[in-house]
């Protein structure tokens, strides 16, 4: 594939006025700044554990340490999706540049400043974590691991997922919600609002790290009855959905300005999630999407753009490839996690498709595709390919695609972070 970058980009003199002005490598928070304004860094940046997408689970992360020969403490977990927090020393020795800053609707608990008190000692998997101190986990007869504090859900010998405790069904009858009972949460608390401004004003002053929100504001992602029953909702009473996603819009974009006011000056992106793909496509299809959220998610990010610099993240698990175009319209800035395993998502066909037009956070290994006895040679080879093909003219920052598994082999591991270390320049 041929990538024309001065036609993209017209951007090469930034490089050049750096390299002019004294010729040392940028540090991490101007490599960021420039793949977010769609300008060419010194090299792809390494956005690993970046935002609570692009991470790795604890145990995986364990191993990290490891490799990495940093001194081992218990790994902090974010018990929503069991992925670990990453700490400034993994950060360095694997030549990070981003940091999570907080994770509110995901993490009972600071995950930066002061967090004293919020995290205790937990045996999970055989291994010593550290769990938000809200969560509570037990082993019952069979030798299963019981999240007590989450409604008992299991997790079965062997796996390091926890099971749904009930199925979906599917011939519930769907309640229709009355809009004008429906209050989104528009209201951030002011301790939540101080502790973050006191944690990003530390790591902005004390690091040169690249500093990014996660999930903290109302998203568009209502479901009334489920997944399921939202999509029905969405058929058969779409001024319905319609409504509550009104609501959602102005009380999101009310958490925005609360979190401009607190830590805009510090924080260079704000992620914001909705899973709108599986494997083979868009979920409800993508005239649906278009008909019920296109016009609210434009009026959301275009709204996000007016009160904020802080760039906006989304991250759309699956097949997204055929809304994309309609995502960079509504003001889309940054794309997480680059599903290259579904259907449409290479990194050929995304990058020359949208790749003047976003930033592509992940798409470096894909758990889905990557075999797990795949040799250190054959993951060397498939990581670097796509940090070629996702990188070439910037806007790229290098992760995987989504939190790698526990499972995933040590040897992968250094694979990954080999081949993005050989493949970062450009």
């Amino acid at each position: 594939m041929s990538l024309n970058i001065q036609e993209w980009f017209g951007m090469i003199d930034l490089y050049t006025k750096h390299e002019l002005l004294g010729g040392n490598a940028m540090n991490s928070r101007e490599r960021v700044h420039a793949v977010l304004n769609h300008q060419l860094p010194d090299r792809v940046p390494n956005g690993l554990g970046g935002c609570e997408t692009a991470g790795l689970h604890v145990i995986a992360y364990d191993n990290l340490q490891e490799l990495m020969g940093v001194e081992q403490k218990p790994a902090r977990v974010d018990t929503f999706m069991m992925n670990a927090v990453f700490e400034e020393p993994v950060i360095r020795a694997m030549d990070g540049d981003l940091i999570l800053l907080a994770s509110p609707n995901m993490c009972k608990s600071d995950l930066r400043g002061d967090a004293d008190g919020q995290w205790k000692e937990q045996k999970l998997w055989g291994k010593t974590f550290s769990i938000p101190v809200q969560d509570y986990f037990s082993v019952n007869s069979d030798g299963y691991l019981v999240w007590d504090s989450c409604g008992g859900v299991i997790c079965p010998k062997g796996s390091y997922y926890f099971d749904q405790n009930e199925a979906v069904d599917l011939m519930a009858e769907i309640e229709v919600p009355d809009p004008e009972q429906f209050h989104p949460r528009d209201t951030i608390e002011e301790k939540t609002l101080r502790n973050l401004e006191n944690a990003a004003k530390k790591l902005y002053e004390e690091t040169d790290l690249s500093l990014c929100l996660g999930e903290s504001i109302t998203d568009l992602q209502v479901a009334p009855g489920g997944m399921i029953g939202s999509m029905v909702l969405m058929m058969e009473e779409p001024d319905v959905m319609r409504a509550l996603l009104s609501k959602c819009v102005e009380a999101g974009l009310k958490q925005i300005e609360l979190l401009e006011q607190a830590v805009g000056k510090y924080v260079d992106i704000l992620s914001v999630a909705h899973d709108f793909g599986d494997n083979n496509g868009v979920t409800i299809g993508e005239e649906l999407w278009r008909d019920i959220y296109k016009p609210f998610y434009k009026q959301f990010f275009q709204g996000w753009r007016s009160i904020t610099n802080m760039k906006i993240n989304l991250h759309s698990c699956g097949s997204i490839a055929s809304i994309l175009g309609d995502l960079i319209e509504c003001g889309v800035q940054i794309v997480n996690p680059v599903q290259t395993s579904a259907a449409g998502m290479s990194a050929e066909a995304l990058k020359q498709r949208f790749g003047k037009d976003v930033v592509f956070w992940g798409g470096g290994y894909d758990a889905q595709l990557i075999d797990i006895s795949s040799s250190y040679e054959d993951v060397y080879r498939n990581v670097y390919k796509n940090v070629k093909i996702l990188g070439a003219g910037g806007n790229y920052i290098f992760a995987g695609v989504h939190n790698l598994p526990a499972n995933m082999p040590e040897h992968h591991l250094k694979a990954m972070l080999d081949a993005y270390r050989d493949a970062r320049d450009y």
